[in-house]
């Protein structure tokens, strides 16, 4: 409720999508649209809204699909998923988009540029965003674009980031880039995926990798 009732939430009942009537893939005639959470709770198809003090019926909000498992849950036998909290807000994350795994670089390049994006859910702003070239040796940090200027309590959207980073590639071996975000409540992302692993499979934030292949200028 204080969410969806609150000016800073800035929650709507969505009935255009770039000024035309709503598809009916994106949810019409209505769809809500409830920032800084998990896309599930956007709900479409929207005909009614129902002010009730226990969570929906559906097997969306009360079945295992975005249920919080920890990682002893290895098996659905005899598990109750009532007994679980259901994901609402997502943490943070960031992602490498340019290069992307498997591109090539010479072995006499001295600097890649790295670009991607980070967020955070319930609009946690993105504070910062470091890179390595090392899989995670040594650090530099990005430079914030695009998104940056988002309120550090209301940071709905993504935050592009770049970075010059220095490479040292070595010919038979390959260079791991690695991004990791942090957001405004200063929560960062952890190293690897077994910290967080889960039957279901979601919320896994751990560090992007993208692995660049190394040749020389005649391999080419």
């Amino acid at each position: 409720m204080r969410k969806a009732l609150s000016e800073s939430g800035d929650v709507i009942l969505a009935y255009q999508m770039n000024g035309e009537e709503l598809p009916r893939e994106h949810g019409y005639p209505l769809r809500a649209v409830v920032p800084g959470v998990l896309g599930a709770r956007n709900v479409k198809w929207v005909k009614r809204v129902v002010v009730s003090d226990e969570e929906a019926h559906s097997t969306w909000q009360r079945g295992v699909a975005y249920k919080g498992f920890p990682s002893n849950v290895t098996s659905w036998n005899d598990v109750d998923p009532s007994k679980y909290a259901s994901v609402q807000e997502l943490p943070v994350q960031s992602a490498i988009c340019v290069p992307s795994t498997g591109s090539t670089l010479d072995v006499s390049e001295e600097t890649i540029e790295v670009s991607g994006y980070a967020w955070s859910g319930g609009g946690r702003g993105i504070v910062r965003v470091d890179v390595s070239s090392d899989g995670g040796e040594t650090w530099h940090t990005a430079e914030l674009g695009r998104g940056k200027e988002q309120p550090v309590d209301r940071a709905w959207a993504w935050t592009l980031w770049t970075a010059e980073v220095p490479v040292k590639p070595c010919r038979g071996a390959n260079v791991e880039l690695v991004c990791k975000a942090t957001d405004a409540s200063h929560n960062q992302q952890p190293e690897s995926p077994e910290s967080v692993w889960n039957l279901r499979g979601i919320l896994n934030n751990s560090w992007h990798r993208v692995r660049l292949n190394i040749v020389e200028e005649d391999d080419e």
